[in-house]
C-alpha cells in the first residue's frame, strides 16, 4: 500500500495473524542513492514481526512455531538500481518484492509498476540482478495485476510463469483488477486462477483483491487455488481481519494509538488510519466530517475518549 503500511501499522496487524507484511512501495533508484530517502521511506523494529503457531501439511497435526516475515517492496526499471536498493535493505527484511502492478499514472509514466506487465524480459533482468546480488536463497518476489486485454494477459502471463520460475522468483502475487479498473469493481478471480494454473505449482501464487473477511479469504483461496491471500483495503478497515473479527475492535484502535504515538507516525497517516478503522462506527455524515476536521494527535485522542472507544 502506498504510504499506509508504515511500521506502526505493520506492527499492529502482525499482532492479529498477519504472517507476512510489506512496506509501502519505495522507489529503488532514490532509495539506493539517497540516505535521506532511505530514512524517510523505511523504518523497522525488532518487535514488528509476529509469532505464530502453524499446523504443518501432512505432518499428522504437528504444530510449528514460526516468526512472521517482513518484505520490502520496490518500484524499479533499472536492474542495477534495484539490486543496489535490495542489498542495502537486505539485513533488515526477510525478502524483497518487485512491484509490477501499481496502476498510478505517475508510476506508468516513470516506466515502473504496471508498465512492467508487458515487459517480461525487463522483469527477468530485474529479478536476476537482485538474486545474483543477494544470493539465490533470499526471497525475491513479484507482484502483478491482470491486463486490460484478458487474452493478452493470459498469453503474457504464460511468459511470466515460465521465465520467473527459471530465474528464481520466490512467489508471485496477482491482483485481480486491471490498471484501468476502479477498486469498486469486483476482482477477476478466474484470471487469478488462470495465473495459478500457468505456474503449475512451480512456485506459490498469492491472490490479492476484495479480501474483506475470513469468509471471503476462504472463497478466494477456494476459487483461485492460490496458496495465500493478500489484503490491503480490508486490513485498513479492520486490522484484526485475519483473526476473524468482522469489524475493528476498540482495543485495536487503542493499540494503534499507542503504536502510532510510540513510533512517531506523522499526523496525516495517523489520522487517516484511524478514520479507516472507524468508518463503520460513524453514525452520520456530520460525525465523519467532525472527525475529518481534527488537526492534532491530542484532538483525536480526546475524540476517541469522548466516544468511549479508547481509555488512557
Amino acid at each position: 500500500m502506498v504510504r499506509y503500511s508504515k511500521l506502526p501499522f505493520r506492527h499492529l496487524v502482525s499482532l492479529y495473524d498477519v504472517h507476512i507484511t510489506h512496506t509501502p512501495m519505495m522507489m529503488a533508484a532514490e532509495f539506493s542513492r539517497s540516505a535521506i530517502a532511505r530514512h524517510s521511506d523505511f523504518t523497522t523494529s525488532s518487535e514488528e514481526r509476529g509469532h505464530f503457531s502453524l499446523m504443518e501439511k501432512g505432518a499428522g497435526g504437528r504444530v510449528r512455531h514460526v516468526r512472521g516475515s517482513l518484505v520490502a517492496q520496490f518500484a524499479a526499471n533499472d536492474p542495477k538500481a534495484f539490486a543496489d536498493a535490495c542489498e542495502l535493505i537486505q539485513p533488515h527484511v526477510d525478502g524483497v518484492d518487485l512491484n509490477c502492478g501499481c496502476p498510478q499514472p505517475w508510476a506508468y509514466s516513470e516506466h515502473v509498476g504496471s508498465w512492467l506487465l508487458r515487459q517480461p524480459d525487463r522483469v527477468r533482468d530485474l529479478v536476476r540482478a537482485a538474486k545474483d546480488r543477494l544470493g539465490w536463497g533470499f526471497s525475491v518476489s513479484i507482484k502483478v495485476r491482470v491486463d486490460s486485454d484478458l487474452k493478452s494477459f493470459m498469453t503474457g502471463y504464460r511468459i511470466y510463469s515460465k521465465r520467473t520460475h527459471c530465474i528464481g522468483a520466490s512467489y508471485i502475487t496477482v491482483h485481480g483488477r486491471t490498471r484501468q479498473q476502479a477498486s469498486t469493481l469486483p476482482v477477476n478471480l478466474p484470471a487469478i486462477s488462470f495465473a495459478r494454473e500457468c505456474v503449475k505449482g512451480s512456485l506459490p501464487v498469492v491472490a490479492n483483491g476484495d479480501a474483506w473477511s475470513t469468509a471471503e479469504n476462504e472463497t478466494i483461496r477456494r476459487e483461485t487455488g492460490c496458496e495465500s491471500v493478500m489484503s490491503a483495503r480490508g486490513l485498513l478497515a479492520n486490522p484484526a481481519l485475519f483473526s476473524g473479527y468482522t469489524s475493528t475492535p476498540a482495543s485495536v484502535v487503542q493499540q494503534f494509538v499507542r503504536l502510532g504515538t510510540d513510533y512517531g507516525l506523522v499526523f496525516t497517516l495517523f489520522h487517516r488510519h484511524i478514520a479507516y478503522m472507524l468508518e463503520s462506527r460513524f453514525p452520520s455524515k456530520s460525525e465523519r466530517t467532525l472527525f475529518s476536521s481534527l488537526t492534532s494527535h491530542a484532538s483525536i485522542v480526546d475524540y476517541l475518549e469522548s466516544r468511549g472507544i479508547v481509555c488512557f
